[in-house]
């Protein structure tokens, strides 16, 4: 009898999938994750830069200055006037220059310290660089020195025959006028005082000092600056520069908070000085709680068909009052715009302006204040910037309970980032995103406490007192740091049969080789290996390292294409390739990826 011949079994067949470039950016928010296996976006993209066209691994940041290591430098201040520019950098109590970078210069010492707010103002006088802190005088610079600036005058006293020179921080006394005070600065032939019992010195009397200082005085006294003082007609008798934690300008008048309260406070227009004037906003928010900020913000809905400036001010509870005006004493000229609820800010710095809009940090997202006009505030997240990684961010406004967030806006990246720092068990992130595109992504190791510019460069403050430059070499302060992209997983065209992938393609183009690795993640789990070792760049092609003789300059400059398959392992229904890249070099690198392909066996139904 005979039996059928086997029929042999035909080998499965190898196919490939491509992924493009993540120009869409990192995507958390599992709302749009979900059926988008077409679109070009990130499941991970840690260390990565996107762009309109590919994505390119970021520069390190380098150390600029280190003006003390005893706490965390929590504000940076950048002073600019064209001719004279200053970056100021606050740790503890003390306020250093630190301009020269390697060379930082204790500027204003004597200070509680604290998150400081600032912000430049001019006068017919000049240009000041105003900064409060709700626990110390109110500062400013003014391009040369930094002044206290409280409720007494600061007064400019001549000296004629000087016996014993004065001390910074002695009382003088005058023997004639009985004029009392505190000295400032000692310039040789004359002192700056702060008047302690509001008498002006004399000419040709002797001045006393606590600590041996003696003189004589050429002239009378004339005021330097003048101090705040509560307006006459004020509802709220007194206030201390002290109590101001925060500032800002609105048609050319200084706005304050006064700390753990609902009350606003202003000054005449164009001064920094004088009386001031309480604006009690206890009736009008509703949710209580204490006022964390205000600016200015411009608004398309004037009577005047254009772009209109508005006063915001806004709580720690989420809501925003908006005024319009010129003259807050007049009541034709000034009034409420309009009284809004957002979610909570993530701090009192968690705010910038782009634009005429302001985009502001909440526990629901990165909101434009344009938004909280336009929609019900419960549904704030859908037009928040931040929605396309909007799970990632309530995971981590739920594991850091401190409002300390901190927003930048760096014109010249075209980049806005959004710190989140370190809390407990929890590493620092710094989530950026591109202006141009929307896209998102995450920045690692940079522990970011404060931000400021200065001639195009961003620099932030971090643990250690130390003042980092972003945006340079391929270290991150000397320690390596690794890129990580890994595209939204692909079901291949169905969620039945497993996939079991054979072979990984990166290509990429730039400058340097580098070597990465390349592993499989399966069924929306995100898993990612350890990173693998860094590639070296060759030293003739860094500037300044290069063997005379030998090194042949620009060399390296051209980009060209680099690609290399890997064998992978794993099965799985739907799959995500993980490229891991490595930066340790001098010079940073400048690859990009212009796409990954992923060769794979299809099984059967039931596989």
């Amino acid at each position: 009898m005979r039996t059928p011949a086997n029929t042999p079994s035909r080998a499965s067949k190898a196919q490939v999938v491509s992924f493009p470039p993540p120009t869409s950016g990192w995507i958390s928010n599992q709302n749009l994750v979900a059926n988008t296996s077409n679109k070009p976006g990130a499941v991970v993209l840690d260390n990565f830069w996107p762009t309109p066209q590919t994505v390119r691994i970021r520069q390190g940041c380098a150390l600029y200055s280190h003006p003390d290591a005893s706490g965390v430098c929590g504000t940076l201040m950048t002073y600019d006037t064209g001719s004279v520019q200053r970056l100021f950098a606050c740790v503890g109590g003390t306020i250093w220059d630190v301009t020269s970078g390697a060379q930082p210069v204790a500027a204003q010492t004597g200070l509680v310290g604290g998150e400081w707010s600032w912000i430049q103002f001019a006068t017919s006088g000049g240009v000041y660089l105003i900064a409060v802190n709700g626990a110390d005088p109110m500062q400013l610079f003014d391009g040369l020195r930094w002044w206290p600036i409280t409720g007494n005058d600061i007064l400019q006293v001549s000296l004629g025959t000087v016996t014993n020179a004065f001390e910074t921080g002695e009382t003088v006394t005058g023997a004639t006028s009985g004029a009392t005070g505190t000295v400032l600065y000692a310039d040789g032939s004359e002192i700056y005082v702060t008047s302690t019992n509001g008498k002006s010195f004399s000419s040709g009397e002797t001045l006393s000092g606590s600590s041996g200082g003696n003189a004589t005085a050429a002239q009378d006294s004339q005021t330097w600056f003048s101090g705040i003082k509560s307006a006459s007609n004020a509802s709220i008798s007194t206030i201390d520069t002290q109590a101001f934690s925060f500032v800002w300008s609105y048609m050319s008048r200084l706005w304050f908070i006064q700390e753990g309260s609902l009350n606003a406070w202003y000054l005449e227009a164009g001064t920094f000085s004088g009386d001031a004037t309480p604006f009690p906003m206890g009736g009008i928010f509703t949710e209580g709680g204490a006022l964390m900020f205000g600016s200015s913000w411009s608004l398309d809905n004037s009577s005047s068909n254009g772009l209109s400036e508005q006063c915001v001010m806004c709580t720690g509870n989420g809501e925003v009052a908006v005024y319009q005006g010129v003259d807050p004493n007049l009541s034709t000229t000034w009034g409420k715009v309009g009284l809004y609820r957002i979610n909570k800010p993530r701090g009192k710095r968690a705010f910038i302006r782009n634009g005429g809009d302001l985009l502001i940090a909440t526990d629901e997202g990165l909101i434009p204040l344009t938004q909280a006009v336009e929609r019900n505030p419960t549904d704030l997240a859908l037009g928040a910037v931040s929605f396309p990684i909007q799970d990632a961010w309530a995971e981590y406004v739920a594991e850091r309970p401190d409002r300390n967030w901190q927003v930048m806006v760096w014109p010249e990246m075209q980049m806005i980032g959004v710190a989140v720092p370190a809390s407990d068990a929890y590493q620092p992130y710094l989530l950026v995103v591109n202006t141009n595109t929307t896209a998102w992504a995450r920045f690692t190791g940079w522990d970011c406490r404060c931000f400021s510019q200065l001639n195009g460069q961003m620099y932030f403050g971090s643990t250690e007192g130390r003042v980092l430059g972003a945006w340079q070499t391929g270290y991150d302060v000397n320690a390596p740091f690794t890129a990580i992209y890994a595209p939204l997983f692909h079901d291949l065209g169905g969620t039945y049969g497993v996939k079991i992938p054979k072979d990984a393609n990166v290509m990429m183009r730039g400058a340097y080789e580098v070597t990465w690795a390349v592993s499989m993640m399966y069924d929306y789990i995100v898993s990612v290996p350890a990173a693998p070792m860094g590639s070296s760049i060759a030293k003739q092609a860094i500037w300044n390292q290069a063997e005379w003789g030998t090194g042949l300059w620009n060399q390296s400059n051209q980009k060209r294409a680099q690609k290399k398959w890997s064998p992978v392992a794993g099965k799985g229904y739907a799959i995500s390739p993980c490229l891991q890249i490595t930066s340790g070099n001098i010079a940073p690198f400048d690859n990009e990826i212009v796409r990954i392909d992923v060769t794979y066996l299809a099984g059967g139904l039931l596989s």
